[in-house]
């Protein structure tokens, strides 16, 4: 079966990994996240902002090779994460990724789907928290679901967040 015919809110399976439907975009792409935690690491060891992240060149290297053995390349889409802080300041502008965290934007956007998908433990978004004077802290997930933050030398968890062509190969 396609990826388009699995309804949003539901989970498929590639090789090995399994993604959440988060939505199916009218342009035949289809937005997902890891059902799982893939690994667990600090966002950093000198920033809490994505741009220039650890996390960030974790997910777009090795994650990324992971992926596109499983989909191909071509089936990956570029997308923009926007590095808008929690007080509304842009100073850290967007990005453009094929794999990212989600942001608080989007966390809140596709919750009533992922409250069934709790991984029990909190794991972290691309948000910065603040800009004046905590820019040491990400935002992250309480295991609760609950919106928090945590300081960026600590270990958490990493949900890839990515969009894929709804015409690929999947199993329920």
């Amino acid at each position: 079966m396609t990826l388009a015919e699995i309804q949003v809110g539901n989970t498929c399976k590639t090789e090995t990994m399994e993604h959440i439907v988060l939505e199916h975009l009218p342009d035949g792409k289809t937005v997902c996240l890891s059902k799982d935690i893939v690994t667990s690491m600090a966002y950093d060891k000198k920033t809490g902002i994505y741009t220039n992240s650890n996390i960030r060149k974790y997910l777009n290297s090795k994650f990324l090779d992971k992926l596109t053995k499983e989909v191909g390349a071509e089936n990956i889409i570029e997308h923009t994460v926007d590095l808008t802080s929690d007080e509304g300041s842009k100073k850290h502008g967007s990005v453009t990724d094929k794999v990212s965290l989600l942001t608080c934007e989007l966390f809140r956007k596709y919750n009533e789907i992922l409250e069934k998908y709790n991984p029990g433990r909190w794991w972290w978004l691309a948000t910065p928290f603040a800009i004046e004077y905590w820019e040491d802290c990400a935002r992250a997930v309480y295991g609760s679901g609950v919106l928090h933050y945590y300081l960026y030398i600590i270990d958490g968890g990493v949900r890839p967040f990515y969009i894929l062509n709804s015409s690929i190969s999947v199993s329920e």
